[in-house]
């Protein structure tokens, strides 16, 4: 499967110098991650809240277990978001749609199909740092994608989305790479979404991190107490 996809990507792009896309390619082989994170987020009109809890990922599924500051537990799974409040046995859910990315590297967007290279350009980003920006357009929905790429090391740093009609709905910044196992992967994250009310700010930083250990696949299902109260976002 890993090499189907690349080969995918590699015929849409078009392109013989790919060195760069196949080292950030590389990162997709990340199949589980174990981490203690701290997620600070900040939504327009709302007190900045800061989270520590453990998250886990195994392929398409994600469990998040907050502990502060208070008890949460989020899971990802089969394109559906179930978000419960232990304390108050409330649980929220949430279908296809605007289920969130699972981990960094699940970059599933741009291994699509319908995703077309349109260009490449070489760019510098920090003080001394090359790398290049590849304009991703997804042909059946008219997003466009900009994608920028460490130029040596070939992993991701930015990448902004944009609708059809040009608006910017979604900027990922990528920074604070650890080498573990082989694999460069980001210590830290930042997210900035455009949403109905504003913006939300959402930084998360890893720690202790452990790639592709064992991952049990039944932390995924929920498993609820009587009494539970059900909602939809």
């Amino acid at each position: 499967m890993k090499n189907l996809v690349l080969v995918v990507l590699l015929l849409l792009s078009g392109q013989t110098d790919t060195d760069e896309l196949q080292k950030l390619f590389h990162n997709f082989n990340v199949q589980s991650i174990d981490a203690s994170i701290v997620q600070v987020i900040a939504e327009t009109g709302k007190e900045t809240q800061r989270y520590e809890g453990r998250y886990r990922a195994y392929n398409d599924c994600m469990r998040i277990d907050y502990s502060k500051p208070f008890r949460q537990i989020v899971i990802v799974n089969g394109g559906k978001l179930l978000w419960y409040y232990p304390d108050t046995k409330e649980l929220w859910t949430m279908s296809q749609g605007n289920v969130p990315a699972v981990h960094p590297y699940a970059q599933r967007d741009i291994l699509n199909e319908r995703i077309v290279v349109k260009s490449k350009k070489k760019v510098w980003y920090g003080f001394f740092n090359s790398g290049y920006c590849y304009t991703l357009f997804d042909s059946k929905t008219g997003v466009t994608i900009e994608l920028t790429i460490d130029k040596d090391k070939g992993y991701p740093v930015k990448k902004i989305t944009y609708t059809a009609q040009s608006i910017e709905v979604m900027r990922e910044l990528y920074s604070d790479y650890a080498l573990i196992h082989g694999i460069w992967f980001p210590a830290t994250v930042e997210v900035i979404a455009r949403t109905h009310t504003g913006t939300t700010r959402n930084v998360t930083r890893y720690y202790n991190v452990i790639l592709n250990g064992k991952v049990s696949t039944d932390i995924f299902t929920l498993q609820l107490p009587k009494g539970v109260r059900a909602k939809t976002m």
